[in-house]
């Protein structure tokens, strides 16, 4: 099984919904060379941009962080606080 990047995600949501990449960086406000560095892979977005791209795309903003390979910090917070907690509940999630 081959994982989506979060460059590819993005192009594929912004594609779906019929944007251009200037469509996209005006929603987000960022430039649109941007946008096309984060769809080829040669960019990773902080989670501030990566919030903004989630919001102009209409999408959940925590699963662009996860497909950006970050864990949100809220969730971050709770996994740490309860290591051992959290490890037996990740291990119980399908593969």
């Amino acid at each position: 099984m081959t994982t989506e990047t979060l460059g590819q995600r993005i192009k594929k949501e912004r594609l779906a919904q019929a944007m251009t990449q200037r469509d996209l960086a005006e929603a987000a406000g960022i430039t649109v060379p941007y946008v096309s560095k984060i769809e080829a892979g040669k960019e990773t977005p902080t989670e501030e941009k990566i919030i903004r791209l989630a919001e102009a795309l209409r999408l959940d903003a925590d699963e662009l962080t996860l497909a950006a390979g970050r864990v949100p910090q809220d969730v971050m917070n709770q996994l740490t606080a309860d290591p051992k907690k959290a490890l037996e509940f990740l291990r119980t999630m399908p593969k």
